[in-house]
């Protein structure tokens, strides 16, 4: 009943929030199909290209296959309350944690990266957990499956089965690493990677490039490794701190929960990568359905007073209301902006509270700006973007307009502008006026988009420049504009 409430609600609200940046990028790079992207593997360009295919302009069904996965995690969550021998009233106490969770919430709103990959990461576990109970190989299959998957989707699954294999080592049981059909699996979603793998090697490894620029804009945004208790919190949710702390004690002090020791193990060493590498607080999000479950047994089976009963009833209403009025309340209307956001932080709580918005705003003004040129440099002219955001939408909504390009992140290599490009129309802000004249002979502003609650990078702070006649070819050009900086504009306090 959770999982079918959830999924309801969650498709109801799917297209309540306009387009994230990264969704566009997504379509973007499904009409760029390779083996490899610079932050990603293919499968989320796939599915971004199959919705496309599909429904056309439709953001509910873009978002189908995180809603999807959201909905998997709840009974994932439930079936490892069920393999740590909870009951049904562990298995929906578990299932509710995880339902009324932020995290959830946040995740089946977008088409994203880490709402797939939590999701395989915990039915990893799932199907290790299961297997601890009742040997039957099979299930080594089905992980290798899973791991194949999601190394389609990110590379982080060595950090996971690094900490698996090491609680394996410690805690054991020690006899899965007896078994052929591992090393099988092992190898087959070994060999399943190569592509992506060889893709960044010949790119110079991209993916790695990005660990100091996340890095930074955590500390921008979350206060970095000192705001990661709290992230993790309000990933969690009322419900979901109290159960996945019981969760973690009980997997590493309960003697019923021993067999499965090895899971603490790994969200131990999942939370200590993050920690290290200053990285996304999700990238833990993997293992709360093991918390969660772990902490639904160990509360059930506690001899408890009617005052704890209380209390956890209580818990669990709290966190049930609270997910409902952000489901309901969120995304607040544009109209209820008051202050504009001037620093990471500001733009992210927007983002969470009111959205992206502007989108056809600023296709509207680069519009204006092509149908303004001569017809001279309309034969010769190009897009470029300063962020790959900006590329991504002007890809998307821009029908009609000259071909786009952008040198940030990914989109940079979707390709670099030809040599007969001779005219420029460069979306960007003021900070970028030294690099464009150091590039064109000619450099002008034609337009700008600066409203004071105008969301950054987007309606605010934006310049559309028009630029003349290159001073190198762009074979030369384009290396030296690559950047993985997300700039919004100089406005922004990073």
């Amino acid at each position: 009943m959770i999982t079918g409430v959830t999924a309801v609600v969650l498709c109801l609200r799917a297209g309540r929030y306009g387009y994230f940046g990264d969704e566009l990028y997504f379509l973007s790079a499904g009409r760029h199909l390779a083996v490899g992207y610079a932050d990603q593997g293919p499968l989320v360009p796939v599915l971004a290209r199959a919705a496309g295919w599909m429904a056309p302009e439709s953001v509910t069904v873009l978002r189908i296959p995180s809603i999807v996965c959201a909905v998997a995690s709840i009974w994932v969550c439930a079936a490892l309350a069920r393999e740590f021998g909870g009951g049904r009233g562990a298995q929906r106490m578990a299932a509710l944690a995880y339902a009324t969770s932020p995290f959830l919430i946040t995740a089946a709103a977008t088409l994203s990266t880490f709402a797939i990959d939590a999701t395989l990461s915990a039915a990893l576990l799932w199907i290790l957990v299961r297997w601890s109970r009742i040997r039957d190989d099979r299930l080594l299959l089905g992980a290798a499956v899973i791991a194949a998957v999601d190394l389609q989707v990110k590379l982080l699954l060595p950090v996971l089965g690094a900490g698996i294999v090491l609680g394996l080592l410690i805690f054991g049981p020690r006899a899965v690493c007896r078994r052929p059909l591992l090393w099988a699996g092992i190898s087959a979603a070994g060999l399943s990677a190569v592509p992506s793998l060889w893709w960044q090697v010949r790119h110079g490894w991209p993916q790695l490039a990005m660990g100091p620029v996340i890095a930074a804009e955590q500390r921008a945004a979350t206060g970095g490794v000192g705001g990661l208790p709290m992230q993790w919190a309000l990933l969690l949710g009322v419900c979901g701190c109290p159960a996945a702390a019981a969760g973690l004690w009980a997997l590493l002090r309960s003697p019923a929960l021993r067999p499965y020791r090895f899971a603490a193990v790994a969200v131990l060493v999942q939370a200590l990568f993050v920690v290290v590498t200053d990285s996304r607080p999700y990238y833990l999000a993997g293992l709360f359905p093991v918390l969660l479950a772990a902490g639904a047994v160990w509360y059930a089976d506690r001899d408890r007073r009617t005052w704890l009963d209380i209390a956890g009833r209580g818990v669990a209403a709290v966190s049930m209301v609270i997910a409902l009025a952000v489901v309901v309340l969120l995304p607040l209307p544009a109209s209820s902006l008051r202050e504009p956001a001037d620093t990471q932080r500001a733009v992210s709580l927007r983002m969470r509270m009111f959205g992206v918005s502007g989108w056809a705003e600023m296709v509207t003004a680069v519009d204006a700006a092509v149908l303004g040129l001569d017809p001279d440099a309309s034969s010769h002219v190009v897009l470029i973007a300063q962020n790959y955001w900006q590329a991504a939408a002007l890809d998307e909504f821009g029908v009609g307009l000259p071909p786009v390009y952008s040198a940030n992140r990914g989109f940079a290599y979707f390709g670099s502008p030809p040599e007969t490009a001779t005219t420029v129309l460069y979306v960007g802000s003021n900070s970028a006026e030294t690099s464009l004249r150091q590039t064109f002979s000619e450099v002008r502003p034609i337009s700008r988009l600066d409203a004071p609650l105008g969301f950054p990078g987007i309606t605010r702070h934006v310049v559309i420049w028009r630029c003349d006649h290159p001073l190198r070819p762009w074979s030369d050009i384009w290396p030296d504009w690559h950047t993985t900086i997300l700039d919004s504009g100089e406005g922004i306090d990073r």
